[in-house]
């Protein structure tokens, strides 16, 4: 459970009564955007609900939610083998960002 002013974006959905995909998301205040940013740590859709339309369904709804809300963008990472999330994103008009990312292991 989440608490109950979570950042925290939590969404299932379900085909034919069972779960199909989960998408977890942080709301986060974004200086350079001026305003919110929703970083989507998962979306996942497990295998037998694939290429379904299941994800570009769920994306839809919270592209939505999240304009209602005022969130300013949505950002994400995908592994560039991941050719089915790429194509995926791209036809939802999000754009490559070209970034460094670091971590630091705590």
């Amino acid at each position: 459970a989440l608490a109950p002013h979570s950042p925290a974006w939590l969404w299932l959905a379900e085909r034919e009564g069972r779960p199909a995909a989960i998408f977890l998301a942080n709301e986060i205040a974004s200086v350079e955007r001026g305003g919110s940013v929703l970083w989507v740590e998962e979306l996942y859709v497990v295998p037998e609900a694939r290429r379904r339309g299941i994800a570009r369904a769920l994306l839809a709804r919270i592209c939505e939610q999240a304009r209602q809300r005022g969130v300013r963008a949505i950002e994400l990472e995908v592994v560039p083998t991941q050719e089915a999330a790429l194509a995926l994103y791209r036809s939802l008009e999000f754009a490559e960002v070209r970034r460094t990312r670091m971590s630091l292991s705590l």
